[in-house]
This record gives structure tokens, C-alpha cells and sequence, in this order.
């Protein structure tokens, strides 16, 4: 299953972190993904943190959605922060 991205949706903040909601469609099906990043990773130098959580600050999120657009069933949450970006479902 191929999944598109459609919409950023917006900021998102939770405890400790701050992102965008995103939303992803195949066919009829629809999914939203929040892809967060940590705070310490906010208040940090961008050379310092890891290429992928440097390129999810650079494009709101959507270098880390363009990494899950073949799955099957996407991630709920991706979270970048200091040590990288992981997926959770």
C-alpha cells in the first residue's frame, strides 16, 4: 500500500516536545501522523543534532513522512530529538 501525504494540518505540542499533524491518504483510507521533536533538540544547534532530526526541523515533519509513505499501516507518532528520530505506533 502506497500512502500520500495531504495535508500539514498544523503545529502540535505535547509535554515536552512540539511538532506538526499531518495527514496521509491511500484511496479511501486516512491516517495522522504527528512528527515531534524533543525540546532539547528545539534549543540546540541544528549542526549539532542528527541529519534526520536537522531535516525534520528544516521541513516541518515531512522528510520523516517521506520515509513511511510505503508501509502498510503508517506510524502514529514519529519523535526526533537529540539521538535521531524513531517511529511509534
Amino acid at each position: 500500500m502506497s500512502w500520500e501525504i495531504s495535508t500539514n494540518l498544523g503545529r502540535h505540542a505535547s509535554r515536552g516536545a512540539r511538532g506538526w499533524l499531518w495527514k496521509l491518504t491511500s484511496g479511501a483510507q486516512v491516517a495522522e501522523v504527528v512528527v515531534e521533536i524533543g525540546e532539547a533538540a528545539w534549543s540546540s544547534d541544528p549542526l549539532d543534532l542528527p541529519d534526520d532530526t536537522r531535516h525534520a526541523l528544516e521541513t516541518d515533519g515531512r522528510s520523516e513522512l517521506l520515509k513511511v509513505l510505503e508501509h502498510d499501516e503508517p506510524p502514529r507518532m514519529i519523535h526526533c530529538d537529540a539521538t535521531g528520530c524513531t517511529s511509534r505506533t
